[in-house]
């Protein structure tokens, strides 16, 4: 609060101004804020249920590698997989959602189906494996960007958060004390300049 208050009406009309505009000014702030998690609430749901299935995935070729270690040497396996990974060119952006930067990763996901490889020395299970490996990476790179996008949120809420509680609970409260000050001042002020009015009134009345 400021130190020093102008006692005037003049004063009391501007405060009062400067609190509808702060009053104003925290409803839209909070209904962006609303809105804006409303929105994570969506992308947070999306998320968790791809976490889910990649790690389903994950678990599966798991099993699938295993499975391929009883049939095949670990080596040749990992110099395989090595040789046949597919092409993955990604194309990193930003997009805005209400102000906020978010990341957008573009996948252009190339895999060659027609794999080179000696089937005498690989088994069903190996094909499998491929197949899981090849797909998992481009589930693997959707959840790393949707788990950025909920970060970024969760800083941005948090952010508006202590941007909505401290207009809330700091200035309008401040403007409205403020205000009370003023008020208060101008009803002593006035009950003064009353009863100056009537102790004029009595010594006009008295010499009278």
């Amino acid at each position: 609060m400021r130190e020093t208050l102008s006692p005037s009406r003049m004063e009391l009309i501007r405060l009062r101004e400067q609190l509808n505009t702060t009053k104003r000014g925290h409803k839209l702030l909070k209904d962006k804020q609303d809105e804006f998690i409303h929105r994570f609430v969506k992308i947070i749901k999306k998320y968790k249920e791809l976490r889910i299935d990649v790690e389903n995935k994950v678990l599966n070729l798991i099993k699938y590698y295993q499975m391929t270690l009883t049939k095949m040497p670990e080596d040749t396996i990992n110099n395989y997989l090595k040789e046949l990974k597919p092409t993955t060119n990604l194309k990193v952006s930003v997009t805005k959602l209400m102000g906020v930067e978010l990341p957008l990763v573009d996948i252009d996901f190339k895999s060659d189906n027609n794999y080179d490889y000696n089937f005498l020395e690989t088994s069903a299970s190996f094909d499998l494996l491929l197949n899981f490996s090849n797909n998992l990476l481009e589930f693997l790179l959707n959840l790393a960007e949707l788990e950025t996008k909920v970060e970024k949120m969760i800083i941005e809420i948090e952010k508006s958060k202590r941007r909505v509680n401290a207009i809330e609970n700091i200035v309008i409260k401040e403007i409205e004390e403020q205000i009370r000050v003023i008020r208060m001042k101008l009803s002593d002020l006035e009950r003064s300049n009353t009863i100056r009015m009537m102790k004029s009134k009595e010594i006009i009345t008295s010499k009278e």
